[in-house]
């Protein structure tokens, strides 16, 4: 251990630089946490979407008299089924979005397009770990609720998947501390360009939406109303947020969930963006890309103004967070 010197140690890279060198390991922890998020919810879906469709109770809607229906007819079922379908797919992609750029950071042939990819795997971490673990645990438990009474029987196992999906947003730094690392260190990257071309990536999506017509022109509405928020949210927090740093802290979990919705909208914009354009050539399977479009239609219609609701937490500041004694808390 030491005594009379007999243990020597070794520099690995560069002085002062074992943080940087730390997050390399990190990323890739918190990229596969939230790969679990998106696993747990992915296996909870399918076991719920099976119930559902063998499950019979009420009558649906049209339905014969006297006729029991499957579950999966009636409106509120298709909701939550949906619900998950259009979460899950959204952090899939945001998944794959991430893996791509570190990807791209390693093996980019010039150096200028390494740090780019660098640069963008920093900004979509804290989202891709934060938001699919958050997700994983609210998909999982909205399976629960598919499967009603039946989701607390052990032997049906969706509630096994809630149990496993409420670790991940504690796993390798909790979500607050993504959030916290979010306002704190990502939107300053570059002094603020990353971001900012981040978010212009996201506009740079609106012509094709437009060449969508009819088909994508929600989506189009939506995703453009969502982006204002977000982008006049950023450059208050960056703003307000410089000027005293318990400001972003105090907004930051909020701003981490709208940064998320913008960000799947967009993921599920694209999505349909290339559906559309398979179906009109006349490629692929016809019915799964109709399915993809009505998906990614339902997120940004029913998920993606959530964004929107979110700017007053954001901006609330800490002042209520502090006004009361720890006692009465």
């Amino acid at each position: 251990y030491g005594d009379e010197g007999g243990a020597v140690g070794y520099l690995i890279g560069e002085e002062n630089q074992g943080m940087r060198y730390m997050f390399t390991m990190m990323n890739n922890a918190r990229l596969s946490v939230g790969l679990e998020g998106l696993a747990l919810a992915e296996r909870a879906y399918q076991d719920a979407r099976a119930y559902a469709q063998e499950r019979r109770q009420g009558r649906a809607i049209g339905a014969p008299a006297g006729e029991s229906s499957l579950i999966i007819e009636h409106a509120d079922v298709r909701r939550m089924l949906l619900t998950m379908k259009a979460n899950i797919e959204a952090m899939r992609g945001l998944l794959y979005l991430t893996a791509e750029a570190m990807d791209r950071s390693a093996h980019e042939p010039d150096e200028a397009g390494r740090e780019a990819s660098r640069e963008l795997a920093d900004l979509l971490i804290p989202i891709a770990k934060g938001w699919s673990t958050d997700l994983g645990v609210e998909m999982t438990s909205l399976a629960i609720q598919v499967y009603g009474g039946m989701g607390y029987i052990e032997e049906t196992g969706v509630a096994q998947h809630f149990r496993d999906a409420r670790i991940p947003p504690i796993y390798e730094g909790t979500n607050g501390i993504q959030a916290m690392d979010l306002v704190g260190r990502k939107l300053g990257l570059d002094g603020g360009e990353v971001v900012r071309e981040f978010l212009a990536m996201i506009a740079s999506l609106d012509p094709a939406l437009v060449k969508g017509g009819d088909d994508l022109v929600s989506i189009r509405d939506n995703l453009a109303e969502a982006l204002t928020s977000l982008v006049d949210t950023t450059n208050w927090l960056m703003h307000e947020g410089h000027k005293d740093v318990q400001v972003a802290l105090a907004g930051a979990t909020p701003y981490l969930r709208m940064f998320s919705l913008v960000t799947g909208g967009w993921i599920m914009a694209r999505q349909a963006v290339a559906a559309h354009a398979a179906l009109e050539a006349g490629e692929g399977d016809a019915d799964f890309l109709r399915a993809k479009i009505v998906t990614a239609r339902f997120f940004c219609e029913q998920i993606l103004p959530q964004a929107a609701g979110l700017v007053g937490a954001v901006q609330a500041g800490p002042a209520d967070l502090y006004a009361i004694a720890p006692e009465y808390l």
